[in-house]
């Protein structure tokens, strides 16, 4: 007891003992504060998304489309981030960790496949056919069993660069993409697109970037083949895509009573496809439209209605129509057909139809390819005007039901990539089926980010070395100023 006594009695009495015990004290004490703060800080951050976004490009930032979508919220949603070993892209697990911040409907929840591998057949996407892979998000409604399965290929694309006239600008939609998704997965029931098989039409494989496209504005894509027992629902479009093969009686006679319950045809041909399918023909006279026999050709005088040299390529002009006019508003009329086959409009037109040019080629002829087979120069006896390459037809029956039908004479500008990238195609397309489903789908305003940071030019460094260079002889002017007046002291 004396010796501690002792101990204490010498720190007392001893300044440096005395001082430095109580440095050590205080530095202790700060320290535990910062540990304490900075745990404080962290868990606030992790609560509350408070992580400033740095980024170039603001990608973890959610705009004002993303905050009123969150605000209206009247189901829970679940994100699950399923991240690999290598630890996922952390931008989008910043974005993804505000949305829960963001809204009490939605809860963010971590999951690895190592750890969990049974996750992989616990979710698939209600588009289509994808499945949990490591490194995706799945955006999942538990109300109605809905998700979404996103991967990075949903996230990047490829726009135009008016810089370099090629498609080589990357932009990144993190939050346009999640957004759409949350979307989705809270309907009561998913927008459907049918597409016909079973009469040579085109292959899955054909119509895989036009399938890309519909699911990226979340519809959901399914076949039928009515011959081997499929069934046909009127509120989806059906979509039959260019058929080498004829309707028997039995399809034509469930497509018409398909028609008599509402259901929409959206119809692609081309010049090349067989003309003597009666029960197909049947179907379009019905809705008041003809297909005319061979190849339409472009008056090359006329160079505005075709593309570059090659007057097979033709750019019909978009008729103002209520179908079209939100897209001529926008400038979304540039649409190419390949190798057309064009329309006529019967005369007189069926009771109850009423059909109307959407597309309208400039002065051409029909080349037609019987006489020799070749050659695509005019012959006398080709028709020549200006002929619908598409039309639109509305058809009214008897118990007040109406029915509509979109024909256009060429599949390419649809299942084409370069079609997509190069012209309104893609624009085009979901304004038909708009107007087909009467539905609006799901494309919110959300503006992509670009994925890239810009190189530095001479003009962006011109300040920064400005100011490298100004700042030490500024530095040297202040101390000749300080030392002039001293030189004789």
């Amino acid at each position: 007891m004396k010796q501690k006594n002792s101990l204490w009695t010498k720190i007392k009495n001893n300044r440096k003992l005395r001082c430095g015990g109580f440095s050590v004290l205080l530095t202790a004490v700060v320290i535990a504060l910062i540990v304490l703060l900075s745990a404080l800080f962290d868990g606030l951050e992790d609560r509350f998304a408070l992580q400033v976004d740095c980024s170039f490009n603001e990608a973890t930032t959610q705009g004002e489309v993303t905050r009123e979508v969150l605000a209206q919220l009247d189901k829970d949603v679940e994100l699950y981030t399923v991240i690999p070993a290598s630890g996922g892209n952390e931008d989008l697990l910043s974005l993804v960790k505000r949305y829960e911040v963001a809204s009490d409907r939605v809860t963010v929840i971590k999951e690895n496949l190592l750890g969990d591998p049974l996750l992989r057949n616990a979710f698939t996407d209600a588009t289509g056919n994808r499945t949990v892979t490591d490194d995706c998000l799945i955006v999942y409604c538990p109300d109605t069993g809905l998700s979404r399965i996103l991967t990075n290929e949903d996230y990047y694309y490829r726009a135009y660069n008016m810089e370099t006239g090629y498609y080589d600008q990357i932009l990144v939609s993190y939050e346009k993409i999640i957004t759409e998704a949350i979307c989705f997965v809270i309907q009561d029931s998913i927008p459907c697109i049918q597409i016909l098989s079973g009469h040579r039409e085109k292959t899955q494989d054909q119509t895989a970037f036009l399938e890309q496209i519909l699911n990226e504005a979340n519809y959901q894509v399914v076949r039928v083949n009515l011959a081997t027992g499929d069934t046909l629902n009127p509120e989806n479009p059906l979509m039959l895509l260019s058929p080498q093969y004829d309707l028997t009686d039995e399809e034509l006679n469930a497509l018409v009573e398909f028609a008599k319950a509402g259901g929409d045809f959206f119809i692609t041909s081309e010049f090349g496809d067989p003309l003597n399918l009666e029960n197909f023909n049947a179907l379009l006279r019905s809705y008041g439209i003809e297909a005319l026999p061979g190849l339409t050709i472009a008056n090359e005088k006329e160079t505005n209605s075709y593309y570059s040299n090659y007057p097979v390529i033709l750019m019909p002009y978009l008729q103002d129509t209520d179908i079209t006019h939100s897209l001529l508003s926008a400038g979304e009329s540039i649409i190419m057909v390949t190798e057309a086959r064009s329309y006529r409009l019967s005369d007189p037109q069926p009771d109850g139809v009423m059909a109307y040019p959407l597309l309208i080629t400039g002065e051409a002829y029909i080349r037609r390819t019987s006489d020799d087979g070749t050659s695509i120069l005019w012959h006398e006896d080709d028709p020549e005007g200006k002929f619908p390459v598409s039309v639109w037809s509305d058809k009214m029956y008897e118990n007040g039901v109406t029915s509509h039908m979109f024909v256009i004479g060429d599949s390419n500008v649809f299942l084409e990539y370069w079609m997509q990238l190069n012209t309104s195609s893609n624009a085009f397309m979901l304004q038909i089926i708009r107007s087909l489903q009467e539905r609006e789908p799901i494309s919110l305003n959300i503006s992509p980010k670009a994925a890239q940071r810009e190189r530095l030019s001479m003009g962006d460094i011109k300040p920064a070395v400005i100011v490298i260079v100004m700042l030490p002889l500024l530095i040297l002017l202040g101390a000749l100023l300080v030392l002039i007046p001293r030189k004789n002291l």
